[in-house]
Parts: structure tokens; C-alpha cells; sequence
């Protein structure tokens, strides 16, 4: 992810790099200008809210980073600077809105972000004719170029997560699976799920079963959600597909090595 934001700036700074360089054959002395990037991000929680999960905590340092590198490293034609001002949406959709029309009364020059939600943060950066540069939200709706047509993004939506997924089950004639997926409600791997489950089925790949977990789960912190699933499921099993943290995934792995899933003759 911080990578992901770095790389949004980057690109960002290489268009404006271009665009400056293309006026600066006929305007030599023009003076400097600083570009301001909005930055919309979740990095706290409202005071009613104990649970919110603030992915901006753990990203938010890359675009200090970033905005540091082309400054320093990589400087605009003709002395150009950015720098960037943050605009905090708790994780909520209606502020993160709001926020999207302050940023664009204060005359910034593109939005990087928003994080969770960027349906209508992106119609309206279309409307304002500014860039919306994503590096979070995976809603599929955004790549719809008429509709959205100054939206991009480094994270895949969710329909091309399923494609790659089905891609893969297609490349090795695994037809029938097991659907395992982190159901936490912090966590944004239930749009991701329902769109797994409703194209496979499309690609001729049977779903035997489906199930999932409502917490985001620590190995050796937490009870092991996948203990009573594997048990429901192993039997009429050959291919599970698991969608979660990569943590996640020790769990399930301990209980198949337990049950001798591994083995050429599983007990």
C-alpha cells in the first residue's frame, strides 16, 4: 500500500512534469508555481467510534515521503514544487464527500484518495475537471471512463481480482471449490467475496460450499474460525479458495496439517 501511494504521486508529479515542460519553451520566466495534492484519507476515528481500523495510520507516511522524493529528487521543469494538505473522513462516505468539495474550493490541483468509498468522490472530481488518483478503494463502478472519466487508480477493483482468481482455477481444470472469506465489517473482503461467488459460476466452476468469518483473525491470539469450517467442508474437498489477510491464511494451513490434508491419503 505505501507503495502503491508513492507511485500514485510519482505518476502524478511525471504528468505535471510533462505539462510544464510543454509551456516552458514559450515562457521561460514564468514564475514557480506549487501544486497542492488533496490528500483524503482515514487516519482517526470519530469519538463514538471504537472500532473503525484507520488504514491512513499505516499509509499516511508515504505521501510525506513521496511529495519529499520529487521535491528533492525528481524537481518539475522550471522549479515547480507540490506539497500536499490533508483532509481526514473518519472512514465515513458523507464526510469523505464533504471533504472532496472543500478540498476543491481550496484550489487544490488533484485528490489523492479517497480510501474506502469513491463513487461520488469521483463523479464530483469529474464534475471539478480534477484528477482522482485512488490507492484503496476497489469499487468497480470508478472504471467507467464516461462516467469517470479523471479517475485512476493503483489498486485493482474487485472484478479483476475475480478474473484473476477464475484465471488461475481455469489455467489448472479445478472446476469445484470451497469458498472460505474474512466477513469482518472492518474489513473490505465482503464486496470482493460476493463478486468471486457470483462469477465463477459464469466460468463453468462449481461453488460446493461458502463460508465465512466474522473477525479478522490472529494466529495463536484468537480461536481458530477455520476449525469447524474445515470440518464441515474437507470431505467433499479437493480446492479450497480463501480470501482474507495472509495472516489469516496460518490458521487454516495448521488445521489441514493436523488432519494430514497434506498427505497423499488425508485420515
Amino acid at each position: 500500500m505505501v507503495r502503491a501511494l508513492l507511485a500514485v504521486v510519482t505518476v502524478w508529479a511525471a504528468l505535471v512534469h510533462a505539462h510544464t515542460n510543454h509551456h516552458a519553451h514559450g515562457h521561460s520566466r514564468a514564475r514557480t508555481r506549487t501544486f497542492t495534492l488533496g490528500y483524503l484519507t482515514g487516519s482517526e476515528r470519530l469519538p463514538d467510534d471504537h472500532e473503525y481500523n484507520r488504514p491512513g495510520l499505516s499509509i499516511s507516511g508515504a505521501m510525506t515521503l513521496a511529495v519529499e522524493e520529487v521535491n528533492n529528487f525528481h524537481p518539475l521543469v522550471g522549479g515547480h514544487k507540490l506539497n500536499f494538505t490533508v483532509a481526514e473522513t473518519y472512514g465515513q462516505e458523507d464526510i469523505s464527500i464533504l471533504q472532496t468539495a472543500r478540498l476543491w474550493i481550496s484550489n487544490i490541483s488533484a485528490y489523492i484518495g479517497p480510501q474506502e468509498t469513491c463513487v461520488h468522490e469521483a463523479r464530483m472530481a469529474a464534475a471539478f475537471n480534477i484528477p482522482m488518483i485512488s490507492y484503496f478503494c476497489t469499487h468497480p463502478e470508478t472504471s467507467d471512463k464516461v462516467n469517470f472519466p479523471t479517475f485512476a487508480r493503483t489498486r485493482p477493483p474487485d472484478t479483476q481480482i475475480s478474473k484473476s482468481v477464475t484465471a488461475i482455477l481455469k489455467r489448472f481444470n479445478w472446476r469445484k471449490v470451497t469458498f472460505f472469506y474474512n466477513n469482518s465489517p472492518d474489513e473490505n473482503f465482503s464486496r470482493v467475496a460476493r463478486t468471486i461467488v457470483r462469477t465463477l459460476p459464469r466460468h463453468n466452476i462449481t461453488v460446493l460450499a461458502t463460508r465465512s468469518w466474522g473477525a479478522t483473525y490472529h494466529h495463536l491470539y484468537d480461536k481458530n474460525p477455520f476449525v469447524s469450517m474445515l470440518q464441515e467442508t474437507y470431505k467433499d474437498t479437493r480446492i479450497y479458495v480463501v480470501l482474507g489477510h495472509y495472516y489469516e491464511f496460518l490458521g487454516l494451513m495448521t488445521i489441514m496439517e493436523e488432519k494430514g490434508l497434506f498427505l497423499k491419503s488425508p485420515a
